[in-house]
């Protein structure tokens, strides 16, 4: 099922590794978060509730098995712009948008840039204010270069008291350090820089918030309080129990029992 997607992007070609099943109904894309992977989503495939969408998890670009170019910029935009390509190569119709955390920001700028084929947005504890930006914001304490030096040494040390990865249980700490170590540190302060950036700026929340299409937000029991939750009065908001930031793997039985209901409601 694995399979290595050949794009091309600004003259330069790059290797997207993916898990992709074509089905015969509506397809789901999934976009995982800042050091994580297309693992992330790995227990959809377990699910029977989903035997007949097409499905497409994947690596964004510098993290997991995908390639790690240094002449990419790794903004939010240009991780769109990738997931419009392999939308385009694939030739995905009526899309259904699931995204967790980082991933929640890099779908709405492929929403708002390439908005025919997506007919809803599941949003996981996607970044819309500038309070969401924790592993990011912690990465951009450092100068680039110090941060290449010690990405596996005194970063990961300190997030190890970050509150999001705290509430989450051991598996799903120790499945965050197995994606983190394959996750290229240039792309991953590059990524951080943007993430943190846009989530500042306030124009995440009012993007979702604006969506015309159906949307949720959902959360991890443990994340409940969280202060864009507060925000988001008019957006349907589902709660996943026994989790916290990596809810799809901390409860993944409610989780995707809940998104097949939201994505067939």
């Amino acid at each position: 099922m694995e399979k290595k997607i050949k794009l091309t992007y600004k003259d330069n070609t790059f290797e997207v590794s993916s898990n992709f099943r074509k089905g015969s109904e509506e397809s789901i894309l999934f976009i995982h978060g800042l050091g994580c992977s297309k693992d992330s989503f790995k227990d959809v495939w377990n699910f029977s509730e989903f035997k007949n969408y097409t499905i497409l998890t994947f690596d964004l670009l510098g993290f997991g098995d995908s390639s790690k170019p240094k002449e990419f910029s790794y903004t939010m935009e240009e991780h769109a712009e990738i997931c419009a390509l392999l939308i385009e190569k694939l030739k995905l119709d009526e899309v259904h948008v699931v995204g967790h955390s980082m991933g929640g920001a890099i779908a709405l700028l492929l929403i708002e840039k390439y908005p025919s084929n997506i007919i809803s947005f599941i949003n996981l504890e996607g970044n819309l204010v500038g309070e969401d930006c924790t592993f990011s914001r912690e990465a951009i304490r450092y100068s680039l270069e110090d941060f290449e030096e010690r990405f596996f040494t005194d970063f990961t040390s300190r997030i190890k008291d970050i509150k999001d990865l705290a509430a989450s249980p051991p598996l799903s700490t120790r499945l965050f350090y197995q994606w983190l170590s394959k996750s290229d540190p240039y792309a991953y302060y590059r990524s951080s820089e943007s993430l943190v950036k846009w989530s500042d700026s306030g124009r995440l929340l009012n993007m979702f918030i604006d969506l015309d299409i159906k949307k949720y937000y959902v959360f991890g029991e443990a994340n409940r309080n969280a202060p864009a939750i507060k925000m988001l009065d008019t957006v349907p908001k589902i709660q996943i129990t026994k989790s916290g930031h990596f809810l799809m793997c901390d409860n993944p039985q409610e989780f995707y029992t809940k998104l097949s209901m939201m994505l067939s409601g």
